[in-house]
């Protein structure tokens, strides 16, 4: 009896928790997989704008065939595939994170890419933007140029507004919703790992 007593008193005082098991694995992985399927369907949505953009000067005029509008258009295209190649090697990184491993590795993989994501985030943007903005003023001038200056300016007016409202309104909102789902599971990581020391 007395060696009960013991061991129960060894156990109560015991440094070594077991896990409680608070960590929510199924938001981790719905969070892994809306990440991942935001940067898929962005990506595929900038194939086929490029490819639009392609066939789209394929059937143009052919007064309207300049060297000016032809390499506008052939710039944007190039952007919108390259930004979609860059959007699939980020969501590649994502599914290289390897959920099967140790509590600590897979809070380490997650925070190695926050560390990328926010490298990538200080000149992927304004870089996108800054490429989009000189092609389409290039093709807006060319396209624009025998119309009254009002239509013009209108034109200018409306698609920079629209950018602008696109990069400072959309882009952050989107950036705020990715924040928030790589902090929960770094968060949740970092529970479940402290429920091991």
């Amino acid at each position: 009896m007395e060696e009960f007593s013991d061991l129960e008193n060894l156990w109560k005082h015991s440094e070594t928790q077991v896990p409680t098991n608070k960590t929510d694995f199924l938001k981790i992985k719905n969070n892994r997989n809306k990440m991942k399927n935001t940067y898929i369907k962005g990506a595929i949505m900038l194939f086929i704008t490029g490819t639009i953009i392609l066939v789209t000067m394929t059937y143009l005029d052919a007064p309207l065939k300049t060297t000016a509008v032809i390499s506008a258009m052939i710039a944007l295209s190039a952007i919108c595939f390259l930004q979609a190649v860059l959007m699939l090697f980020t969501a590649g990184k994502i599914s290289a994170i390897d959920e099967i491993q140790t509590p600590a590795t897979h809070l380490k993989q997650w925070q190695n890419f926050r560390i990328f994501q926010l490298k990538q985030r200080r000149w992927n943007m304004p870089v996108y933007f800054l490429l989009l903005a000189v092609s389409l003023g290039v093709y807006f001038l060319e396209i624009l140029k025998n119309v009254d200056l009002w239509k013009m300016i209108l034109a200018f007016v409306v698609t920079y507004a629209w950018m602008l409202f696109a990069y400072f309104y959309l882009g952050r909102k989107s950036l705020k919703k990715e924040d928030a789902r790589i902090n929960c599971i770094i968060a949740e990581l970092k529970s479940l790992e402290n429920q091991f020391h």
